[in-house]
């Protein structure tokens, strides 16, 4: 890929997501890398350090160029702090041996990697929609319900993805730039900004602070699928 289009697309990147910030002050200047470890399969990514809803734009050896959003949900840590928690309220107030705490570390852990696999393949859903972190899930089916709405609406595939190891979870498009011209890759990637700015402005209508006019429309559909599996709750908030 020529230097001409890696400059053209970070200024176009520049351009377009620098009011797209989820936090005061988020925006941060897109960056080049073309430069990767052996091994690496990527060709090039302009990527920011910033919180913007479009995170990075790469290329990899086979020719997949994928578009991708900013972190969505940090469902690992989530799910590790509910665990952590259920578990100490099990041990209650008794004094426990260095030994006997390392034990209950251990099992903390591996449940946490059970439960994320899980997540990560959408399985086992009511069974953990049962459980104190049962609000990780919904978010994801929300998630997965935005990416199909988007995807009829722009007419390019979205998708929410659960990245391996950290299971935080996030919006991709990608495509095969395969013998594509430099003109015509970047007006796929353009129609593919769009439709993942519009993806993760609706997919972050799940935290009330951030659309509090659109959280009602996020209640509705985890009562929905609460109620798929014949579960009630009390008070409905995620």
């Amino acid at each position: 890929m020529s230097e001409t289009f890696l400059n053209r697309l970070k200024n176009y990147l520049d351009e377009r997501l620098k009011n797209e910030v989820l936090i005061v002050n988020g925006f941060k200047p897109f960056e080049i890398e073309t430069r990767f470890l052996s091994g690496s399969r990527r060709k090039w990514e302009v990527f920011t350090q910033g919180w913007v809803t479009v995170g990075s734009i790469k290329e990899f050896l086979d020719g997949t160029v994928v578009v991708g959003s900013a972190s969505l949900d940090r469902a690992g840590d989530g799910i590790l702090e509910h665990l952590s928690v259920s578990y100490r309220r099990k041990l209650g107030q008794a004094e426990i041996s260095k030994e006997e705490e390392k034990k209950a570390i251990e099992v903390v852990l591996r449940r946490q990697e059970e439960v994320c696999e899980d997540y990560l393949h959408r399985r086992n859903l009511e069974k953990h929609l049962k459980k104190p972190y049962w609000r990780t899930f919904v978010r994801l089916l929300w998630f997965d319900e935005v990416a199909r709405r988007i995807s009829e609406e722009y007419g390019v595939k979205v998708e929410a993805v659960v990245y391996e190891v950290t299971y935080d979870c996030g919006l991709e498009s990608k495509f095969d730039g395969t013998n594509m011209d430099e003109d015509k890759k970047f007006e796929e990637i353009k129609k593919r900004v769009e439709a993942l700015i519009a993806a993760y402005k609706l997919a972050y209508t799940v935290y009330q602070d951030y659309a509090p006019e659109r959280y009602k429309e996020c209640l509705e559909f985890a009562k929905a699928v609460l109620e798929k599996y014949g579960i009630k709750k009390r008070r409905l908030r995620l």
